[in-house]
Order: structure tokens, then C-alpha cells, then sequence
């Protein structure tokens, strides 16, 4: 696999685990201000620029596998085409 297409599946996953780990931070959050009473506007756009910044610095840090995402986009690309290819079959009748 060319460098560059490896590096855009590195990015991509760095991306998903940002996303993850930022709504986590903001479910969590909620749920225990919740069970405080504190419950508002302004604490919950806090809960969302802190998650943000939280999972920004994290998803930094994480080491991605590199073979692993190798392998999940091998499966990946062979699922589309067996997709594709029972699109364009004709349905028998």
C-alpha cells in the first residue's frame, strides 16, 4: 500500500477515536451533572469546549497500529465490492 493512502487511514482513524473519546467525555459529564443539579446552558456548552479540547490532546497521543487498519481496510474494501456486486446482479424472479 502506497505511504500516502496509509497515512490518510492513520488520519481517518485518529479522527473516529477523537470523536469517540469527545462524546464518552460529554455523555459522561452530563450524566454526572445531572445528578447534582446542575443542569444548564452555560455548563453544558463548559462540558462541550472542555470535551472538545480533552479528546483533541488525547487522540494526539494515541499510537495507532498500523497493521491492524491495514487489515480492517482490506475487509473493508472486500465487503464494498461484495455489496456492489450483489447490487448489480438481476434478482431472479
Amino acid at each position: 500500500m502506497k505511504k500516502s493512502k496509509l497515512k490518510s487511514l492513520v488520519k481517518t482513524a485518529r479522527k473516529k477515536a477523537k470523536k469517540d473519546i469527545k462524546s464518552s467525555l460529554i455523555t459522561e459529564l452530563r450524566e454526572i451533572a445531572g445528578r447534582f443539579g446542575q443542569d444548564s446552558k452555560k455548563i453544558r456548552k463548559d462540558i462541550e469546549k472542555g470535551s472538545t479540547q480533552l479528546a483533541k490532546k488525547l487522540s494526539k497521543d494515541i499510537k495507532i497500529d498500523k497493521s491492524a487498519i491495514l487489515e480492517n481496510s482490506k475487509e473493508n474494501t472486500v465487503e464494498q465490492i461484495a455489496e456492489v456486486a450483489e447490487a448489480n446482479t438481476p434478482a431472479s424472479k
